[in-house]
Order: structure tokens, then sequence, then C-alpha cells
């Protein structure tokens, strides 16, 4: 039979190995869904409260590891190629297309993110604009009625976000304007388990045994 310091180690390995490996993500889009990604991300952690589109983080084609986060907004000419580069401006903390009907391919750090949201306009007239992982899809869409209806697009998942997203326009020729982003992560379940049977492990090793009297 297996001694109890044996077999807690074997059993935190069974657990880990037991753990599925499928990921559950879900998608906000509309303003009226922002409450409801607001009280889907739980206990994780915001990258950083000070998140802004700065100026410096502007190269040629566009943002790249916007405050610090490892995620770069790049700007495309074109709804279903996304091939030649364009430039992005960032015009009072607002990250804004330089030409009308440009389109936006958003990368996240090769690690993942748990969480991503971000808040679109235009700056005139009306936007349709399809969000999609795939170029040239339209899975979800928002609409800006005007620059001051201010629409908004989350993901929220239990394991890491690394595929990108593309954005694009599903007719006529606005001009996008991102207002501001958040972006979330969190300790793999795996590490958090690992951490809590490690714990258990070690309060065990440290019992020494009764005597018998």
């Amino acid at each position: 039979m297996l001694g109890l310091r044996t077999s807690i180690p074997l059993f935190a390995i069974s657990i880990l190995l037991a753990v599925p490996v499928g990921a559950t993500t879900s998608y906000y889009a509309g303003a009226s869904a922002e409450t409801t990604f607001d009280n889907a991300l739980g206990s994780l952690s915001l990258l950083d409260p000070l998140m802004t589109f700065s100026a410096g983080d502007l190269a040629s084609g566009g943002l790249y590891n916007a405050s610090g986060t490892g995620i770069n907004f790049l700007g495309f000419d074109t709804a279903f190629s996304f091939n030649s580069p364009e430039d992005l401006a960032v015009n009072a903390g607002k990250l804004t297309a330089t030409a009308s009907s440009e389109v936006v391919e958003i990368t996240f750090p090769a690690g993942g993110i748990y969480a991503f949201g971000i808040h679109i306009t235009v700056t005139s007239g009306t936007g349709n604009w399809c969000i999609d992982l795939t170029q040239g899809g339209c899975g979800y869409s928002v609409f800006n009625s005007s620059p001051s209806n201010v629409q908004f697009f989350g993901i929220v998942s239990d394991a890491p976000i690394t595929a990108p997203l593309y954005i694009h326009y599903a007719g006529g020729n606005p001009t996008i304007v991102f207002t501001d982003f958040e972006a979330y992560s969190t300790p793999e379940p795996q590490t958090v388990l690992l951490v809590g049977l490690g714990l258990v492990i070690l309060g065990v090793a440290r019992r020494k045994p009764r005597r018998k009297s």
C-alpha cells in the first residue's frame, strides 16, 4: 500500500492530467453587453489600470506594445485582404485611423491574455463594423449611429487568448476610432492547482508520526 507522502503527489499529478484542455470563450458585442462583460471578469487582474493610447507607441503601420501590454494595433487598407499597412494616429488619447475605410488587426502577446475589451466609434457619420477571428469574417458586429455613440466589444476566456482580432467596415467608408481599451491576465488554472497542492503536501510532510503509548 502506498504511504500518504507518496499517494498525495500521485493524486496531484492525476488531477493535473484530468484538467480539461478545452477553453470556454465568450464574446460581448455592443454597448449593452459591456455590463455582462464586466460581470464575467470575476477575479481577473487588469494588466495596467492606466492604459492609454500613446503617440510614443506609434510606428510605421500601427501602434505597438500599447501601454506596455504587448498588444499591437495594426492598420491596413482593405477589408478582405488586410494587405498594405496604413498608419494610425493618436488624437486626444484616442487611436484614430488616418484614412477612411482603414481596417485594423489587433494582435496579443505570445503568452496571451484572458480578457480584452475595447470601445469603438467613428470620426464622423456612421460606422458599421465587423469583428472576427478571421480576415473578412463578420462573426460579431457593432454599429455607431454617430461619433458620440460609442460601442463596445469584449472577450473573456478561461484559457490564454492569442488569436488576432480583425475589425473591418461592413459598408460605406467610415473612419474608425478606438477611445480606450482594457486587457486582463490571471494565473493559469494548472499553476494555481499546483501551488495549492504543494502547500498541502508540505503540510503533510512536516507532520511527525505520533508515538504509540
